[in-house]
């Protein structure tokens, strides 16, 4: 009873206890229920089964294609076209004919006009082809890099040798140099020219390190100077010498 009591002051004091009766009349009501006997169901009368094929079966029994009369079989369709065989198979569409054509050649067609005596026409022979001669292209003159070509003699001579010299190549020849051509200076614009001390030169070269004491000279292309040979002994001009610059390769 303690347990009962305990839990009722709870509830109360807790404001719970209506709750607490209505499920206490809840528990009561249950078996008072459970125990009353249920009322017999009455049985409703089952409602008349409607057959829903009955349309489809009338449906069905009239026929769709009703049987042709005499009148309709004496009487004439009229189909345009020809008649066709559906299950048919469409015929096969026919291969189109290429056009071929022949060419014949001046050489393959036989020559009918010669051929008048009963003889087999003789072909001509092809013309006869005449060589002609090929003149081979000049060859190109080549010449040592930084070599210079000048003409140089006899200032007295009608015309002067033209000759190609390269570097530390003497004048006239080796046996007697007057002159011998050094280097190119000025950017390869100016040949020098060792000077032998028995010419006096005159011209358009310059003269290094003086005129007075011309120990090279220097002469660009198209320039032109004469030497005159001084005897040593007498210090008489014995001859005169030209050199003409014409290019620098």
């Amino acid at each position: 009873m303690n347990v009962l009591t305990t839990t009722w002051h709870q509830l109360v004091r807790r404001r719970l206890w209506p709750v607490a009766l209505l499920l206490l009349g809840a528990l009561a009501a249950v078996p008072v229920l459970l125990a009353k006997d249920p009322a017999p169901v009455v049985p409703t009368a089952p409602a008349p089964a409607v057959s829903s094929n009955a349309g489809a079966d009338d449906a069905i029994a009239e026929p769709v294609v009703a049987k042709a009369t005499p009148e309709d079989r004496s009487r004439r369709r009229r189909v345009l076209g020809v008649r066709k065989d559906p299950f048919e198979p469409a015929p096969l569409p026919e291969p189109k004919k290429k056009k071929t054509t022949t060419v014949q050649t001046a050489q393959q067609k036989p020559d009918t006009s010669a051929n008048t005596g009963g003889s087999p026409a003789v072909p001509a022979l092809p013309a006869p082809t005449i060589p002609v001669p090929v003149t081979p292209a000049p060859k190109h003159k080549t010449y040592p890099k930084g070599s210079i070509i000048v003409r140089f003699g006899d200032a007295t001579a009608d015309s002067l040798e033209r000759k190609n010299v390269k570097k530390l190549g003497p004048l006239p020849d080796d046996k007697d140099p007057l002159l011998v051509y050094m280097r190119l200076t000025n950017h390869g614009k100016t040949a020098v020219f060792l000077v032998d001390e028995s010419l006096d030169p005159t011209g358009d070269g310059t003269c290094k390190p003086h005129p007075a004491s011309c120990e090279t000279i220097e002469l660009a292309k198209g320039e032109t100077e004469f030497f005159d040979y001084v005897d040593p002994e007498t210090g008489a001009v014995t001859a005169q010498y030209e050199l003409d610059l014409l290019d620098i390769k």
